[in-house]
């Protein structure tokens, strides 16, 4: 975790040298950050050069974790003693913090010097990438038969049928058969019953199997390859036959001699032998475990195309090298088994072709479920299970704790998810193991988490990437590299993830043995032990305790930088640990009467989530790096302190339900804030909107509670004149149409989210001021705004509209007839209607819809039938709506299977009335 460090080291002190804080007055002193700073930026180039060399190298270890202690001594320098600036009860105590912050930051910079020239004399010693992969053991698997996996055959039918499908099918040019997914899940047992299916077997005239591996050396997967296609046949007089080769093979494998005294050449002469051995011969080559496209093209151009129906089948951890082998056909993922197929793989593995005893059978379902459909994690339980008294109190045991199973058996499940962590890039290690932080099966919102990682400063912006950008295309990366499970996903982009349960656990012991990240589940002592300082924990905990021995101020906590609070009671967290250079801190499992004053004593914190039913003092300007701040507050009529506008670095501002923000004075402007959410109408000003030009994201949430409620039906509510409102008024009306056309100041705004009044309250003018609407939107939610559905005209003239959410009573009314212009760019369209009967449209009015979803369309009696016609549309979901409703999705889905189109997907979940289930494409 070297790099990680320096690169939050790195942020810290650009964040420093930004903020022009009065510490920086000094030019001397500015230089010294900026000569400090220029001295990491060398140790990550360093790092980044030799992040391939061999883990066990000691002299590299050895000065990485120097380099890591003193990076951490950086930021605790600079963060402490600006702590000591800002809370400072005179001028006296800021110049010692002054004086204190120059000599020290020298010791480090002298100390970092020294460490410099032990790099440097690594470097001169000339240790290189490849130096080290020749100590690793060549990957010599290649074979005229598949490897002997000795794994029972469940699951993945279809599956197999598609890849047998595309083996012996068409086209009959050279076709590239990438079948991806995370370890362990089956790639190489599906490939290999591909491999060995008897309609598979005499389709070609060569079969061969080479499994590539991480440590990639090219000349071993020529002689590799070269052997299992040609082998040699001038020793000991041995045929050509299979059984022949074969045998050659194994005397190759436990022969001293290598493998390049029996084929003389370069490698270029190699890999034209092989090339020429298959030319006009019909080949299936299974390429396993691929792991990056320079090692596949040195592959891809071993194989001719002779137009025969030859094929290789490739296998990678890693969508993108999958991709890159076949950009024209999606690679083929594969999904975790479901429970029938993971307690089937258990049986079998246990019990063969006999029948588990029904005793055991309710237990053996349990367990197998939580390996959540890893095949690999079965197998590993299994082999647990094997070795135990087969009684219901061994098996609950097993049951209980499956993840230290897996965890215990050595050289098993984790040290094959370790590759894969290995293999990753240096700034992507931290982002994956700081994923660990969060309760096993928790659905991560993707907002919340790329936030995280920039307060984290595991992230360094470059460029005119923002740092969110830059977050997000690494949460894409995991995910490609089959680490990280991708959740929900709208308009394409991806709004949750997750960590399968044993790669959680895999985090959680790679976190703690690097002294990264740690869990609590019991007690502050257990947590404690053996460690010098915890720098980041998560209470995963329903509450918080500790021994009478245990203090606050333990220098073990005293330089920690995160708390992450999940499933906590209202015992106060601040009881028990004395933080002082907090950067994180999610605390909104507990609700405070009064805003906490230890949090104002954290100066240094960058996200900061706590529920309150106060308000801010207005000292909320010494938080100098705040990036995000989420407040949930339990009263109403709460005003943020108008020194939030003194918070140059704010990014998101995010408050539950909303809160009245107040004007900024003296010209103050929020370059970074990019989301705020959620303020009221009658803070949209033009002063505000002035001050907050890069605002991507706005939510504004009226609040305001009536006292005369209105006591007539419900129906009758819906459509009632206006005067029965008795909030409705000119300057309300006038209110709205001044903060729609103050939206014009923002001219990044992408999302807006409007929630009106909560009946019986309603201003029903609104639909006067939605052509005020920026064109630029690619985001509208509307909720409460009771809109007629004749107002849709003034949505469909935003070109760049995407998404479209219509939830509670945005829009009234039976019926619902898009007559002309319709949604040129729309590509998903949500509606929650309670009352829409009739919807008139045609494929022309949506042109790129994708994704259709209906809620609580309790009276709709049907959906637009052409919409089917709508060549991009891929997915039509209904929950709580109609029986008609979900018969007409059902009836559209079946014709565009009748056309050939199988390709859009009908989803339901708590419908009305009983129908049968709908087939959704594979």
């Amino acid at each position: 975790m070297a790099y990680a460090a320096l690169t939050s080291a790195v942020c810290s002190l650009e964040l420093f040298l930004q903020c022009n804080h009065p510490l920086l007055n000094n030019l001397q002193r500015k230089d010294q950050i900026s000569s400090l700073l220029k001295r990491i930026i060398v140790f990550q180039e360093f790092l980044t050069d030799y992040e391939k060399i061999n883990h066990s190298h000691r002299g590299l270890k050895l000065l990485e974790g120097k380099i890591k202690e003193k990076a951490y001594q950086v930021e605790d320098t600079v963060d402490s003693k600006l702590r000591k600036y800002f809370l400072a009860k005179n001028a006296k105590y800021r110049r010692k913090a002054y004086s204190v912050l120059r000599r020290r930051l020298q010791v480090v910079i002298e100390e970092m010097e020294f460490i410099k020239k032990e790099a440097m004399t690594i470097k001169g010693d000339k240790i290189s990438t490849s130096k080290f992969h020749k100590q690793v053991l060549p990957a010599r698997h290649a074979s005229t038969s598949s490897p002997n996996l000795q794994q029972t055959p469940v699951g993945f039918q279809d599956d197999l049928e598609k890849i047998i499908d595309r083996l012996r099918g068409r086209p009959s040019e050279l076709d590239i058969i990438s079948i991806v997914g995370m370890a362990g899940i089956g790639k190489t047992t599906l490939a290999n019953r591909a491999f060995n299916h008897p309609s598979v077997v005499y389709q070609f005239d060569v079969r061969a199997w080479t499994t590539v591996s991480q440590e990639y050396r090219e000349r071993d997967l020529l002689l590799d390859l070269l052997y299992s296609v040609s082998p040699p046949t001038n020793r000991n007089n041995l045929a050509s036959d299979e059984k022949a080769a074969d045998r050659l093979f194994n005397e190759v494998m436990t022969d001293t001699h290598p493998l390049e005294e029996r084929y003389e050449g370069s490698n270029g002469e190699i890999a034209d032998r092989l090339r020429k051995s298959l030319i006009r011969r019909r080949f299936l080559i299974v390429v396993d475990d691929m792991w990056s496209f320079d090692a596949w093209d040195n592959v891809l151009r071993l194989f001719p195309d002779d137009n025969n129906g030859s094929r290789v089948i490739l296998t990678s951890r890693h969508i993108d090298v999958a991709t890159y082998a076949n950009p024209d056909r999606q690679p083929h993922r594969l999904n975790f088994l479901n429970k029938d197929e993971s307690w089937e793989l258990l049986r079998a593995k246990l019990f063969g072709k006999r029948e588990c005893p029904s005793e055991l059978e309710d237990i053996g379902r349990s367990i197998a479920e939580k390996c959540e459909g890893l095949p690999l994690a079965i197998v590993v339980v299994s082999g647990h299970l094997s070795k135990m008294n087969m009684t219901p109190d061994s098996w609950n045991t097993v049951a209980e704790s499956v993840g230290s199973v897996v965890n215990r058996e050595p050289g098993q499940c984790l040290d094959i998810l370790a590759l894969s962590y290995n293999y990753l890039p240096q700034h992507l290690k931290a982002c994956f193991l700081y994923m660990g932080a969060f309760p096993e099966d928790f659905e991560i919102p993707v907002w919340k988490l790329i936030r995280l990682w920039i307060a984290e400063g595991f992230l360094n912006a470059t460029g005119l990437t923002t740092l969110e950008e830059m977050a997000v295309d690494c949460l894409e990366d995991l995910i490609d590299r089959s680490l990280v499970l991708a959740g929900k996903r709208s308009n394409g982009k991806l709004k949750t993830c997750k960590l399968h349960d044993i790669m959680r656990d895999f985090c959680l012991e790679e976190a703690k043995r690097q002294n990264f990240l740690h869990v609590l589940k019991h007690s502050l002592d257990d947590l404690l032990e053996n460690i010098t300082a915890l720098r980041r924990v998560s209470f995963n905990c329903s509450t918080i305790f500790s021994s009478d021995s245990f203090q606050p101020t333990d220098p073990t906590v005293t330089v920690s930088r995160s708390i992450l609070g999940f499933n906590i009671s209202q015992s106060s967290i601040f009881s028990y640990i004395g933080f002082k250079l907090l950067r994180v801190l999610d605390i909104t499992f507990q609700h405070f009467p009064q805003f906490p004053s230890e949090i104002m004593q954290l100066v240094n914190l960058r996200y900061l989530a706590v529920a309150t039913i106060k308000e801010f003092p207005p000292a909320v300007s010494q938080f100098w790096s705040l990036q995000t701040l989420i407040v949930r507050v339990h009263s109403g009529d709460l005003t943020l302190p108008r020194e939030i506008w003194k918070m140059p670095n704010l990014r998101h501002l995010h408050i539950k339900p909303s809160i009245c923000l107040p004007s900024p004075t003296n010209s103050l402007v929020l370059n970074d804030l990019q989301t705020l959410a959620n303020i009221t109408f009658a803070d949209c000003t033009k002063d505000v909107f002035s001050s907050t030009p890069k605002l991507k994201r706005l939510g504004i949430c009226e609040t305001v509670e009536y006292t005369h409620p209105v006591q007539i039906p419900w129906n009758d509510f819906l459509y009632t004149a206006e005067n029965l409102w008795p909030y409705y008024t000119e300057s309300n009306s006038k209110l709205w149409s001044d903060c729609l056309r103050n939206l014009a100041l923002l001219p990044q705004l992408e999302a807006l989210k409007i929630v009106g009044l909560m009946p019986p309250v309603q201003i029903p003018k609104l639909a006067l001021h939605l052509d005020a609407l920026p064109e630029n939107l690619k985001k509208l939610t509307l909720s409460f705004t009771y809109l007629p559905w004749e107002s849709m005209t003034s949505l469909c003239r935003l070109p760049s509209l995407e998404v479209l959410k219509l939830k509670h009573y945005a829009f009234t009314g039976p019926k619902w007839e898009q007559v002309e212009e319709g949604f040129c760019s729309l590509k998903l369209l949500l509606i929650e209607s309670y009352d829409l009967k009739h919807w008139s449209a045609t494929n022309d009015h949506f042109p790129c819809l994708e994704h259709l979803v209906l809620k609580s369309c309790l009276n709709l009696e049907s959906i637009p039938h052409e919409l089917g016609d709508i060549p991009t549309l891929q997915i039509i979901e209904l929950e709580k709506s109609s029986h008609s409703a979900v018969l007409s999705a059902k009836e559209i889905q079946e014709e565009q299977q009748s056309y050939g189109n199988d390709t859009l997907e009908v989803r339901l979940e708590r419908n009305f009335g009983r129908i049968d289930a709908v087939a959704t494409p594979y």
